[in-house]
């Protein structure tokens, strides 16, 4: 295989994680996406997250560190029969849950989210984020199965040109792809453990990672702002594939940072750095979190439908800046 369109951050890939902030709320979750018996058996996304308030001394003692919320998700999906939902699981439980089977879990599965139970997402609640997850995290399994058999399935279908930066019409990857689908197939940076030894709480327990499996890594830090009635956002997420010897290649990593006007509740200002992408054309996105700024955290996946859209923006990028919605839910919880 080969990794010629893999780019790579001259920061390179994140090596740690910061030490939690006294005073400060962390919010953490991962999607799994796994094929327990082969790569045509049905696509299970294990989904788990916690919310940890941080007392304002002694931050990486256990003993000054309170878990406020914890949740996690099971999504079974038929990704070689439409990509429909075929079992739907979350801890704790929701009654509506079940109107989410039949649904594809692709475009589209956003909008039954919000038909179904829309407070999940609107009340920022942990279930509505690892839920919201769901889309993306089916696109990219596409990969882990493309890795596992050595060629992209005949059922793959690619993004369309123009959808964002990385597949912009006539980019790199967009040639690469009409020359020779295999080269978008290419091994990314070794991922670098996020796990801090010295601090068990900075991030929620999770289950080894198979080979041939991807992982979803999202973190959140919400802390009081240097200024007067200002909250500072500190975010990363990380897309990894377990390769065959059990070691985890990066596919995506984004850091998002924000502070957020706590009398208003919108974003001051935005900044972000791509740290591994999957083409040379992809960090031209960055700018596109400008738009944010203004903008209200309660409503802001909505606003963002329609605000980062088209070549100038990514995907991935667009999700991080979905998950910042969730900080209004945070904001209450701050030392």
């Amino acid at each position: 295989m080969t990794n010629v369109l893999q780019w790579l951050s001259p920061v390179g890939p994140t090596t740690d994680t910061p030490p939690r902030i006294p005073g400060s709320v962390r919010r953490t979750s991962t999607v799994d996406a796994l094929c327990p018996d082969n790569v045509e058996s049905p696509l299970v996304l294990v989904g788990r997250a916690r919310d940890l308030r941080t007392a304002s001394d002694h931050p990486t003692s256990e003993g000054n560190a309170e878990v406020v919320a914890e949740a996690s998700t099971r999504v079974t999906i038929d990704y070689f029969g439409g990509r429909t939902v075929t079992g739907v699981h979350c801890d704790p439980a929701i009654a509506d849950s079940d109107s989410l089977l039949g649904a594809r879990a692709g475009a589209g599965f956003r909008t039954a989210l919000d038909q179904a139970m829309p407070r999940l997402t609107a009340e920022g609640t942990l279930l509505g984020l690892l839920l919201d997850e769901v889309p993306v995290v089916t696109l990219i399994s596409g990969s882990a199965i493309a890795r596992a058999i050595g060629k992209q399935p005949t059922t793959a279908t690619m993004p369309p040109v123009n959808v964002c930066a990385g597949w912009v019409a006539g980019g790199k990857m967009d040639v690469a792809n009409r020359e020779d689908r295999s080269a978008l197939m290419g091994r990314g940076a070794t991922a670098p453990p996020l796990d801090d030894s010295s601090d068990p709480l900075g991030w929620h327990v999770t289950a080894p990672l198979p080979p041939g499996s991807i992982r979803r890594r999202r973190r959140i830090d919400v802390s009081p702002g240097p200024q007067p009635g200002e909250a500072v956002v500190e975010g990363l997420f990380r897309d990894t594939y377990c390769e065959p010897d059990g070691s985890e290649s990066i596919i995506h990593e984004y850091a998002v940072n924000a502070t957020v006007d706590l009398a208003t509740g919108t974003v001051r200002s935005t900044d972000a750095t791509p740290h591994v992408l999957p083409g040379p054309d992809c960090p031209l996105a960055v700018a596109s979190v400008s738009r944010v700024v203004g903008q209200r955290l309660v409503g802001l996946r909505d606003g963002l439908r329609t605000a980062l859209t088209g070549p100038t923006t990514c995907t991935h990028l667009t999700d991080q800046l979905r998950a910042l919605a969730d900080v209004h839910a945070l904001l209450p919880l701050l030392s």
